[in-house]
């Protein structure tokens, strides 16, 4: 498991160093500027204003000043807030996308895995049909749309439960709701089709034979077994969610990284998007990490960094 772990932990340090290093040459081959937006300066002004920044040095130079800031832990000032250091945004932005993820995606996990070993265990056809329904339209409905219709249904038509910010509790609801979508989704679909060919499988039989209850052979046998597919596609939706979703952070009106992330590239905030991309790269790699910890503990075979066999 550590040798797996170590592995996993120097790719994921390349990989975020290979995002980080095209998100900075992208920006910096977009044409235009950051502040071309802003009213007609004079060129000395001009000048100095892009020489504080080091807009003016070669690429290269620009580059290794910006990497060396962050071997430091320093993200930079932020362009469009200059009162404030990127640092300190992403820090503020990741706590709200943080507690907001973590709700949707334990709902939605949770939701998804009851109903998918439901529908997978039922005899009953109908129940079946009717929950595989609910999955394949919850993976086929954009979260921003099905936002919408939250809203239009309980703020606008029912005016039961409020649409934008985090004032209140009761203001969590719908973008928690809107945001489990997807988590629930994938959930649902792998974990009834998992536990659909795992309850057939031979050792499942000589359970039965061998006299346990339903009940346990369902949840210790069956469920456990078929969590496998879900851990592995569970790290990256993991780092979506909880890094923030940047439809449904605008539609919602919540100031988490999702829309910094939308502002800061209309503004043309260089430091802040690389600022943000750093934060959801260093989150995919630790929930990837995550992931290969819950698969070697449901699998002991992988704690030596092996493959399963077929």
């Amino acid at each position: 498991m550590l040798t797996l772990l170590l592995r996993r932990l120097s790719t994921g340090l390349v990989t975020l160093a290979i995002i980080i290093t095209l998100t900075f040459l992208l920006l910096r081959l977009m044409p235009g500027g950051p502040f071309d937006q802003e009213r007609k300066l004079p060129p000395s002004i001009q000048k100095n204003i892009e020489a504080r920044y080091h807009l003016r040095d070669p690429l290269w130079k620009q580059y290794a000043i910006y990497m060396g800031n962050i071997l430091r832990g320093d993200l930079g000032p932020s362009y469009k807030y200059q009162s404030r250091t990127v640092t300190d945004i992403v820090l503020e932005a990741s706590a709200v996308s943080f507690k907001l993820g973590s709700l949707a995606l334990a709902l939605g996990v949770s939701l998804g895995v009851l109903l998918g070993s439901i529908a997978a265990l039922t005899k009953n056809k109908a129940v079946d049909a009717f929950l595989s329904f609910l999955g394949i339209a919850g993976i086929s409905t954009p979260m921003f749309i099905f936002g919408g219709l939250l809203v239009l249904l309980f703020a606008l038509q029912l005016n039961t439960l409020p649409a934008a910010t985090l004032e209140t509790p009761k203001h969590y609801i719908l973008p928690v709701v809107t945001l489990a979508l997807t988590p629930f989704a994938y959930a649902f679909l792998l974990t009834r089709s998992t536990v659909k060919e795992i309850k057939h499988k031979q050792f499942v039989w000589m359970k039965r034979s061998a006299g346990l209850s339903e009940n346990k052979i369902a949840v210790h046998h069956i469920l456990r077994n078929s969590l496998q597919p879900l851990l592995a596609v569970l790290g990256p939706i993991a780092a979506a969610i909880i890094t923030g979703s940047f439809a449904v952070e605008y539609l919602f009106a919540v100031p988490g990284l999702g829309r910094h992330f939308v502002t800061a590239v209309t503004n043309r905030d260089y430091p802040l998007v690389i600022g943000v991309t750093i934060v959801y790269g260093a989150a995919l790699v630790f929930f990837n990490m995550a992931t290969d910890l819950l698969q070697g503990v449901l699998d002991p075979r992988l704690k030596d960094g092996g493959a399963l066999d077929d």
